[in-house]
């Protein structure tokens, strides 16, 4: 019996020993993930990022350890593609607005005209998950991000709408001659127009109003309330003019260092963060709107209004496929369509 009990205590040492060490090798190569965004940790969007963050932190009890960087603190969103690329920063919320030329394809939702619904949960996970498909579906957009580790975390940004400062804007050619702020395809639309196009973001957008640098800017409806744009502007007029997308990328050499099993539990937790991010700012997008028809700022287009925007945003659909054709994107319209069918279903729900 004594012999069999030695037995028994040896075996246990034997194996207890290899897990101990394993234990401290698993330590020792824990990954640490130094994640950017440009917005503030109380922002909607960040929200579900920061909460991803320490959940991924918990789950794999240190193996990853994601450490975020909120405000630009690691990288500017005019930076950080090439950051995450070279290794500076593990990962970046980027904004396909941001890098149009990069992302030709997967940019398709900041165009005018065919964005989604963005001011209930539903919505912004329609919004999340077509663009989650438009890479599963179509090969020629999977590879915009094929320098990247895999990509599995989306977060929408809202539709942009047009804040003006001194005059109301209803029908394309009350732009002509304005300072208008924007980034991505909306300043080409304003230089198309007669506008005088001013690079910008909402961060800087209410110096920008108040100062005179613009006379009118775009901006999602939620940064109206976050920024205060309302103490610098007098209306907003409530066509939406494309959406923003943030794709969060991370280093493909990162991404390597991470088990299988830790990958996944990263992918998993992914869609929780994305609805914590997407349920804040459908709340804020209503409590914003709200805002802006107790002020008395919110101008509600006509139908024929409407009209009259649509035809200037169809010149630049139009002008979207034939740029991808031409880069050898053969199925473009197909694309196209695919999405604004989707986002056509969720309007119809409204």
């Amino acid at each position: 019996m004594k012999k069999i009990l030695v037995f028994f205590v040896i075996l246990a040492v034997s194996i207890a020993i290899p897990l101990a060490w394993a234990d401290k090798a698993a330590a020792g190569n824990s990954v640490t993930i130094r994640y950017g965004t440009d917005l503030p940790p109380h922002l909607a969007p960040a929200v579900g990022q920061h909460w991803w963050a320490e959940a991924v932190t918990k789950k794999t009890e240190g193996r990853v350890k994601v450490q975020m960087y909120p405000a630009s603190s690691l990288s500017t969103q005019a930076g950080s593609l090439q950051n995450v690329l070279s290794g500076v920063a593990d990962m970046y919320m980027l904004s396909t607005a941001t890098y149009r030329k990069f992302f030709p394809i997967t940019s398709l939702n900041g165009l005018p005209g065919v964005g989604f619904p963005d001011d209930t949960l539903e919505a912004n996970t329609a919004h999340m998950n077509t663009f989650l498909e438009l890479l599963r579906r179509f090969p020629a957009a999977a590879a915009e991000y094929e320098d990247f580790g895999d990509l599995f975390f989306y977060v929408i940004y809202s539709e942009s709408y047009l804040v003006s400062k001194g005059k109301r804007i209803r029908v394309p050619a009350d732009v002509k001659g304005l300072k208008v702020g924007s980034n991505g395809i909306r300043l080409e639309l304003m230089e198309k127009l007669g506008a005088a196009p001013v690079t910008d973001i909402p961060p800087t957008a209410y110096e920008k109003l108040q100062t005179g640098v613009t006379q009118a800017t775009f901006a999602a409806i939620s940064a109206f309330h976050d920024f205060q744009l309302f103490e610098v502007s007098d209306y907003v007029f409530d066509v939406p003019f494309g959406a923003g997308g943030h794709p969060i990328a991370i280093n493909k050499n990162t991404w390597n260092k991470i088990s299988p099993g830790d990958q996944q539990i990263m992918k998993d937790l992914a869609s929780e963060g994305a609805k914590r991010s997407h349920i804040a700012l459908a709340d804020l997008n209503r409590l914003s709107w709200q805002e802006m028809i107790d002020k008395g700022m919110r101008t509600t287009a006509t139908k024929d209004e409407r009209k009259l925007w649509e035809d200037e945003f169809k010149i630049l659909w139009e002008d979207w496929i034939t740029r991808n054709e031409a880069a050898g994107v053969k199925n473009a319209k197909e694309i196209f369509n695919f999405w604004k069918s989707a986002a056509d279903r969720e309007w119809a729900k409204q």
